[in-house]
């Protein structure tokens, strides 16, 4: 007779296991279970959580909530956020504290502001969300754009796309502005209407001249200062990058590891 715990052959007519000592027919009786495998518990980190005017915002590692809307973090490609604020005769008749996220197939707007709140907590509220969204929602935004700007095609944002070889706008002058600039060409002389076109369109990493930030813009210019391209961070998807991005590569001269220079 096999014990059906320890699987040892006993003498027929055994009535306990030689071996383990059970009984037999108990052991028959209850035949031996597989041991379960248990799978670890993967724990959501809350990152922060938000009351927007009674609405709750709650973001996590792994998702962002505002109220029935959730979006992966992994899937979120896009955020924009701004203050806007509208005045007449000197009297403000409005204001926006907005933050947009997209992940391509829907958009959650968060807005900060209310009706009678006060302007300390619309602050605050604006300023908590950010807070939360930044290692949710922009790191991983920025370590995607690295990543591309290093190993792939570039990223873009707005007309511009940044790759390894410099920063590249995707229109062209038109035929008014060239006819303008031909004129003043033959005029005053200097750089072909060509060149001046090339210029617009491509910047390399070489004559990149930095960026700065005022009235709700992102500004990028050329080494020798001059404006080259700039756009609205509230209106522009993922404009508000681009400081971060940059801080990144131009500390201990990142740049050159991720660029051609």
């Amino acid at each position: 007779m096999v014990c059906a715990s320890c699987r040892t052959q006993n003498p027929t007519g055994s009535e306990y296991c030689f071996s383990c000592g059970r009984k037999l027919s108990k052991s028959e009786a209850e035949p031996v279970s597989s041991a379960s495998t248990q799978k670890p518990v993967v724990v959501e980190k809350t990152i922060g959580k938000v009351d927007i005017n009674g609405t709750p915002l709650v973001v996590t590692d792994n998702k962002v909530s505002f109220g029935y809307q959730t979006l992966k973090c992994d899937e979120i490609v896009g955020i924009r956020y701004g203050i806007h604020k509208n005045y007449v005769n000197g009297i403000r008749t409005s204001r926006s504290y907005a933050i947009w996220l997209t992940d391509r197939r829907s958009i959650i707007l968060i807005e900060c502001a209310s009706a009678f709140t006060s302007s300390a907590t619309v602050e605050s509220r604006y300023q908590e969300t950010l807070t939360a969204l930044y290692p949710a929602v922009i790191v991983p935004l920025l370590e995607s754009f690295l990543v591309n700007l290093s190993d792939g095609p570039g990223f873009q944002i707005a007309p511009i796309t940044f790759d390894r070889n410099g920063l590249h706008r995707s229109n062209s002058y038109g035929a008014v502005q060239k006819g303008l600039l031909s004129a003043w060409v033959s005029f005053a002389g200097g750089k072909s209407v060509a060149e001046r076109e090339q210029s617009y369109q491509h910047l390399n990493w070489r004559d990149f001249g930095g960026h700065s930030f005022g009235d709700g813009n992102v500004r990028l210019y050329s080494r020798d200062r001059a404006l080259w391209s700039q756009f609205s961070l509230r209106d522009t998807w993922n404009a508000v990058c681009l400081g971060p991005l940059f801080d990144f590569l131009y500390k201990d001269n990142r740049l050159s590891s991720f660029v051609n220079l």
